[in-house]
């Protein structure tokens, strides 16, 4: 096989590549404080919100592996392409949709396109980031993630309280498209998929994951679950949170201004901070601050209570996203990365599934506050299971090279 060119780049060549995740998730999280108001106005209840907000996830657990697959034989910025085209056109089925049912299907066809998305947007950086930078390359992609979360929410909740429902959804078609024409004219293919497209190995003669690392895998992809299941949450149970506290739509936004704001600074910091070789440490610590984090949502009921545990939140998904997507690269097959990836975002849709379904089912029985019980729950599993994780021999090796 041709030798791997990646590690002859700089991140300075990745700043397309942020700009365009930017871009994207701005445009989609336009709608998040209103989604459910508008999906319970055509009919839904909490449960149907639930499996709404949910079968865009359960539709990338099923197509992002093959997608990421096929990324790995013909190439990555096409696929990417193809599906941020679908993030310029969706947001216009929700404008004029007829029933929450309608919804399932718009939200089917939304969750393909985005498994077209995350996965290859990650392996384009994996492949282009020095090995002893994967950290910090991958805490300035959950920055880029993240701090479009920050902002998308809240101009989407003023756009709402000040034109009305439909503009969210108008401004997620342009961004959309702009972030189409940021990877169609900035983003290359990466020159190590230029050379071996068409000549890579089939998935059976390289090992996906590599001899003694299987529990690490399922410990750093419980890490992005519970981001998944976080977002999940954030979707469906943050507005009717906040509306139990009188906050309105840009109250909304503004929580998670400061929960997207703080995941992007923390992730900054702690993507190199992995770096350095403390990618367990920043794992278990993170997923232990955004447990006690939710534990203490019930008893917060001023705005300001509100957010600094959404901050805490934040922080620990900052600590343990970008280490746990970088042992992800330190463990597996780079031949196979996009498949890898693949997995490692359908863990993450995993949460963005169950989260929904969790906090539809256990509001509609035990109330919000019921909801959060539970989620905190699941929050101290996974933060047990990361107890397991090890650190890869292969990349405390490349550290002390370019030390």
């Amino acid at each position: 096989m041709p030798t791997l060119k990646d590690s002859s780049l700089h991140s300075g060549s990745l700043a397309p590549h942020y700009l365009a995740v930017f871009v994207a998730v701005l445009g989609f999280s336009l709608v998040a404080p209103v989604f459910p108001y508008y999906a319970m106005n055509l009919g839904a209840s909490y449960t149907m919100l639930g499996f709404i907000v949910s079968i865009y996830g359960a539709v990338q657990l099923i197509t992002q592996v093959p997608i990421g697959r096929l990324s790995d034989r013909m190439g990555r910025k096409k696929i990417l392409l193809c599906g941020l085209a679908t993030f310029s056109f969706m947001p216009l089925f929700y404008i004029y949709a007829q029933s929450a049912t309608e919804l399932l299907l718009i939200r089917t066809l939304g969750g393909i396109g985005a498994s077209a998305v995350w996965p290859i947007a990650m392996a384009l950086i994996i492949d282009q980031a020095k090995p002893e930078n994967r950290g910090a390359a991958m805490g300035h992609y959950n920055a880029a993630f993240f701090s479009a979360l920050a902002f998308g929410p809240l101009i989407g909740g003023m756009l709402y309280d000040n034109f009305g429902l439909n503009a969210p959804f108008y401004l997620w078609a342009v961004l959309g498209a702009a972030s189409f024409l940021v990877v169609y004219f900035r983003v290359r293919e990466p020159e190590r998929m230029s050379i071996t497209v068409g000549t890579l190995p089939s998935p059976g003669k390289d090992r996906l994951i590599k001899p003694g690392y299987a529990l690490t895998f399922l410990a750093c992809s419980s890490v992005v679950l519970w981001a998944g299941v976080v977002g999940g949450f954030n979707y469906t149970m943050l507005p009717s949170l906040a509306t139990g506290l009188g906050f309105n739509a840009t109250y909304v936004g503004i929580i998670y201004l400061v929960y997207g704001g703080s995941t992007a600074l923390f992730n900054i910091y702690f993507g190199r901070q992995a770096d350095k070789g403390t990618k367990k440490k920043l794992i278990f610590t993170g997923c232990l601050l955004g447990a006690c984090s939710f534990a203490a949502l019930p008893m917060a009921e001023a705005m300001t209570a509100v957010a600094i545990l959404f901050a805490g939140i934040g922080m620990g998904l900052g600590m343990a996203n970008p280490a746990a997507a970088a042992l992800i690269a330190d463990t597996t097959s780079p031949s196979r990365r996009g498949e890898s990836y693949g997995i490692f975002n359908t863990a993450r849709m995993s949460g963005v599934v169950i989260g929904p379904l969790i906090a539809g089912l256990t509001a509609d029985l035990h109330g919000v506050e019921g909801s959060v019980r539970a989620f905190t729950l699941l929050a101290v599993a996974i933060t047990l299971l990361t107890l397991f994780v090890r650190e890869s021999r292969d990349a405390k090796e490349n550290k002390n090279d370019a030390s």
